[in-house]
C-alpha cells in the first residue's frame, strides 16, 4: 500500500512530532510512505535520515497560491498513492480538494480544537468539510470541538470522524542514555525545576505560566526572609523550551516582574528527551490543546503535569493522580497548583509511578500504528 502524507509544516510541533513517531515505527512495514510539506524544519532532516521520499511544495507568489495547489496535485498524481493522509489545517484543506478530483481516499488528522480557530477559518473549512473520507481526532475533546463547530452538518459529519489518541515511541525513550545534566543549563541539584515545552505563541499562554510562577517565587522569598534562612525552602526555577513570535514579549515580561534570573529560555532544542529527566514537573498553560505529544513524553518520564483545561475533565490527566488541572486564564489557581507540587514531594513520587504506567499502557505507538493500518484497509476495501 502506498500512503502519501501531506503536512503543512515540518517544524517542531505536536503534529510534526506525531508524524515523525509514526514514520520511525513504520520503517519496516509493508507500506510505502511518501511525505509532502510546505514549511521545512528540524523534523525534515530526521525524516530524510530515515530514508523516506520527501517533496517540498512551494507557491510562486505565496505558500498556498494556485501554483502550490497545482504542484501538490501533480506530485500526488505522479506518485499514484492508494491513500492520502494529511495533517494540519492548510494541508487538510488543499488535500481534500485534490483527493476528490483524483478519486483517492483521504484521511485528515485533527490535532487541535476547531472551536478556537476563528470564524473565517471555519467558514473556509465548511467548503470542503464533507470531502474527507475520514477525520481522525487525536483526542475526544478535539472530536467534540470539531463536531460542535459544524452543527448543521453533524449527521453527515459524525460517521466520518473517529478518535485515535496520539502516541509516542516508548522504546526509544526508555533506551536513551542521559547525557545532559542540570549544571549544563545553569541549574543546581536541589533546584525545583518547572519545565514548559512548545511554540512560543499566543495560544500557548506562556504569560499565564510566567505570572503564576512569579507569584509562587515571591511567596517563597518572603517565607525564606521571615525564617532568616535563604535556604529554608529550596530554589524554584522555570525552564521554557521553544521559540516563536512571543519570545521577546515573554523575555520582557520576566524583566518587568524582576524574575529574569529565575527563568531560562533555552530556544529550540533537538534533545527534548534529555530535558525531561531534569524537570520536577511539566506545565501546559495553553488556551486550547489537543492531545499534546509533549504531555505524553513527559508522562513516560513520570513527570507530574499541571495543565489548563476548559472543563474539569481532561483527556489524560486525573487530578492528584497524574497531575493537576486548572482553569484557563486563572493565575491564582495555576500558582496554587505549582505550590501544591512544590510542597508535596510524596505526591510527586506517587504521580511518577502512575504516569510511567499510564504512558506505557495507553499511549504506546504500536497501538496507534495498528489502528491506522486498520483504517487504511477499510478505506481501500470500500
Amino acid at each position: 500500500m502506498k500512503i502519501f502524507h501531506v503536512i503543512t509544516s515540518l517544524k517542531i510541533g505536536g503534529a510534526e512530532k506525531a508524524l515523525l513517531n509514526f514514520l520511525q515505527k513504520s520503517i519496516n512495514d509493508k507500506n510505502e510512505h511518501i511525505i509532502a510539506y510546505f514549511y521545512p524544519g528540524p523534523i525534515l532532516k530526521k525524516i530524510i535520515k530515515l530514508g523516506f521520499k520527501t517533496y517540498q511544495i512551494k507557491g510562486l507568489f505565496f505558500k498556498y497560491d494556485f501554483f502550490a495547489f497545482y504542484k501538490l496535485k501533480k506530485t500526488i498524481k505522479k506518485n499514484k498513492p492508494d491513500i492520502i493522509h494529511s495533517s494540519l489545517w492548510s494541508a487538510n484543506f488543499l488535500s481534500k480538494i485534490i483527493a476528490k478530483s483524483l478519486g483517492i481516499p483521504i484521511i485528515c488528522d485533527l490535532h487541535s480544537n476547531f472551536m478556537y480557530d476563528g470564524k473565517i477559518r471555519r467558514l473556509i473549512e465548511n467548503l470542503t468539510l464533507l470531502k474527507a473520507d475520514k477525520y481522525v481526532a487525536v483526542s475526544y475533546s478535539v472530536k467534540e470541538g470539531f463536531l460542535s463547530s459544524f452543527k448543521k452538518k453533524f449527521k453527515k459529519l459524525e460517521p466520518k470522524i473517529t478518535v485515535i489518541p496520539n502516541a509516542i515511541n516508548i522504546d526509544n525513550i526508555k533506551n536513551q542514555k542521559q547525557k545532559l545534566k542540570r549544571k549544563d543549563l545553569g541549574f543546581n541539584k536541589n533546584d525545583f525545576i518547572i519545565g514548559a515545552v512548545g511554540r512560543l505563541e499566543k495560544i500557548k499562554s506562556y504569560d499565564l505560566l510566567i505570572k503564576s510562577f512569579a507569584q509562587v517565587l515571591s511567596k517563597i522569598k518572603k517565607i525564606n526572609s521571615l525564617n532568616k534562612n535563604l535556604d529554608y525552602l529550596k530554589p524554584i526555577k522555570l525552564c521554557i523550551v521553544g521559540d516563536g513570535s512571543e519570545k521577546s514579549y515573554l523575555e520582557d515580561l520576566t524583566k518587568k516582574l524582576d524574575i529574569q534570573k529565575d527563568v531560562t529560555f533555552t530556544g529550540i532544542r533537538n534533545d527534548i528527551n534529555q530535558l525531561y529527566p531534569l524537570f520536577d514537573c511539566l506545565c501546559i498553560s495553553s488556551k486550547s490543546e489537543g492531545l499534546s505529544i509533549v504531555l505524553l513524553e513527559a508522562l513516560s518520564f513520570g513527570l507530574p503535569i499541571i495543565t489548563t483545561s476548559q472543563t474539569e475533565k481532561h483527556d489524560v490527566i486525573i487530578n492528584n493522580k497524574n497531575g493537576l488541572i486548572v482553569p484557563t486564564k486563572n493565575i491564582e489557581k495555576f500558582s496554587t497548583a505549582i505550590e501544591s507540587l512544590y510542597l508535596n514531594p510524596n505526591l510527586i513520587k506517587k504521580i511518577n509511578i502512575n504516569n510511567k504506567k499510564l504512558a506505557s499502557q495507553k499511549f504506546c505507538i504500536d497501538r496507534l500504528i495498528k489502528q491506522y493500518d486498520s483504517l487504511y484497509q477499510k478505506l481501500l476495501a470500500k
